[in-house]
């Protein structure tokens, strides 16, 4: 009795979260990874908190998830993309943001014919389309409101091409100017930058990935991924920056 008693105290006082975290997300609707083996496959998550619960949108999922603590987490099943998208990744690397009162999600494309889609009820799956189609598009996106209400995008995924940023019009979410280059890798100056699992650079250039903004005391921090997933160094970086869109300086981390 004593025991039941501990152990429905313990578990009313929970209050820590898990990483990995314990999702049961779905398995690869690629063919040929499918050839392979079946297997459950996702990668580049992001979580947003939104009216008081937390949102996760991930590659491949069909679908989202919410939660209130991130412990107990409720799969919506959602399909975002069109048959007319002819791409296997439902939501590819997602950017997910809140404006207001309102949740918006955006899907990794290097076309101008995806969606951003807008919600008031995501947790009733209620979405319409903010726009019907993003022209400038973006792989690995993510959008950044600043303090003083201007959106930004970052996006990049390469090991030719940096990250960019641009700044957004808030309501036609067309780009204010072009993009500019954020950061590219200097793998000749910070040894973990370079590919492969020996750090050598062997058969590959190191690619960055996985752009996101946080601002904080005044700075602006662009925290990346390098040199490639399959490796275990892969590792986030940050550089700092004045501005949300000027070049950043690369005072890093690991």
């Amino acid at each position: 009795m004593a025991c039941l008693l501990i152990a429905g105290m313990s578990a009313q006082a929970q209050n820590t979260y898990c990483n990995p975290m314990n999702l049961d997300y779905g398995y690869t609707p690629i063919p040929n990874f499918s050839e392979w083996g079946r297997h459950r496959a996702t990668a580049d998550p992001v979580i947003v908190p939104f009216k008081g619960d937390y949102y996760l949108f991930s590659t491949n999922q069909w679908g989202y998830w919410h939660s209130p603590d991130l412990l107990n987490w409720t799969f919506v099943s959602r399909k975002f993309l069109k048959p007319w998208h002819q791409v296997y990744d439902e939501l590819c690397a997602p950017a997910a943001w809140v404006m207001g009162d309102t949740l918006f999600v955006f899907g990794s494309t290097y076309s101008s014919n995806f969606p951003i889609w807008a919600s008031t009820d995501p947790k009733g799956n209620v979405w319409k389309e903010a726009l019907d189609s993003l022209e400038i598009g973006g792989w690995d996106p993510a959008f950044f409101l600043d303090d003083d209400n201007r959106l930004y995008m970052y996006n990049g995924s390469s090991n030719r091409y940096p990250l960019y940023g641009v700044e957004m019009d808030r309501k036609s979410f067309a780009p204010k100017g072009t993009r500019k280059e954020m950061y590219l890798l200097e793998d000749w100056r910070y040894g973990w930058q370079r590919f492969g699992e020996y750090s050598d650079n062997t058969f590959l250039d190191p690619f960055i990935e996985g752009a996101w903004m946080t601002k904080h005391n005044g700075k602006y921090y662009l925290q990346y991924g390098a040199p490639g997933t399959e490796f275990s160094g892969y590792a986030d970086g940050v550089v700092v920056g004045e501005t949300p869109s000027a070049p950043s300086r690369p005072s890093q981390t690991r």
